[in-house]
């Protein structure tokens, strides 16, 4: 198996925030309001494991390449602390470490009358305290200068309460705290689910350098990282993860989550020189790749679906 690193760049608008992977994501939609301000910044991570350039049988997902979530944040985030979030977490899989948990009662559209779920934050001292809280549910993770002041007291007990008690103080500041609730807490138990709410990006970006965000990829998670100015050294910085890692470095023109990994492989034979380079890596599939060969459905007249990932 091949494995692959790919990686997007460039600017993000919260107002118009285009479309999540498909068919597995969909951003929240915002309440009417004013434009919020200039374009953010984004860098898109997510990998693919496959035997052939036509990756029919490609596993998608960061965890794919061989790089973890907090490998990823902590390379480009050499320094800062990192604060994970999660909502509508398993309660059981609630880390010793997390803090301001909260236990409510769930309502599901279609599902079990009552569904317990768990928000909760975590200060991650390292990358493997970040795998520890993705596991366990989270889904945002913050890039902040400095910590915020730890409060184990205030951390509730195991019963569940209603979702309208009044929250408990600890861990987050309150301003952070309603900031991180109104990007991650309204969403939509739809088909595919609404989990992000785009404009809740700039608010944070007040306390944070950086708002992380966990996508849906086909069988993982893709990392964006949201940031209010470009990020310098991407290039390098996926480079190095990916030799560590064993990996393919390949660049994509569009978020990789809501892209064809054979088309993207592709682009990069076309650029690979064997003369500095070596071999191209990636063995050419037996019935051809992405400019051999086109899906049944884009030659019957429906080609607009066949740049997407399928």
């Amino acid at each position: 198996m091949v494995r692959a690193l790919g990686f997007f760049q460039s600017a993000f608008d919260p107002d118009d925030p285009g479309r999540l992977c498909r068919s597995r994501e969909r951003w929240v939609e915002a309440p009417d309001h004013e434009d919020g301000g200039p374009a953010l910044h984004r860098v898109v991570l997510s990998g693919a494991a496959f035997t052939d350039d036509s990756a029919r049988d490609a596993r998608r997902g960061l965890p794919a390449a061989g790089v973890g979530v907090g490998a990823a944040v902590r390379a480009l985030f050499p320094k800062g602390g990192i604060v994970a979030a999660a909502e509508d977490a398993p309660p059981g899989r609630v880390p010793a470490e997390a803090e301001g948990v909260e236990v409510y009662a769930l309502r599901r559209l279609a599902g079990p009358l009552r569904e317990w779920g768990a928000r909760w934050s975590m200060v991650c001292a390292d990358a493997a305290a970040v795998d520890r809280a993705v596991e366990a549910g989270a889904d945002v993770l913050l890039v902040v200068d400095t910590l915020p002041a730890t409060d184990a007291s205030a951390t509730l007990p195991g019963e569940p309460r209603l979702a309208d008690d009044p929250p408990p103080h600890g861990g987050l500041p309150e301003g952070l705290r309603a900031a991180l609730y109104y990007l991650q807490g309204m969403r939509a138990d739809t088909q595919p689910p609404r989990r992000f709410q785009a404009t809740g990006i700039r608010p944070l970006l007040d306390g944070a350098r950086a708002v992380v965000l966990l996508h849906e990829d086909k069988h993982g998670p893709a990392v964006a990282i949201y940031t209010d100015a470009p990020l310098s050294g991407v290039d390098a910085v996926v480079q190095r993860l990916a030799v560590q890692a064993g990996a393919l470095q390949v660049p994509f023109a569009i978020p990789p989550m809501l892209a064809r990994w054979d088309r993207a492989v592709f682009d990069l034979r076309q650029t690979w020189d064997e003369a500095t380079m070596g071999e191209f890596p990636v063995p050419p599939a037996a019935e051809g790749g992405w400019g051999r060969w086109r899906p049944r459905h884009r030659r019957a007249g429906r080609g607009a679906a066949a740049d997407g990932e399928e």
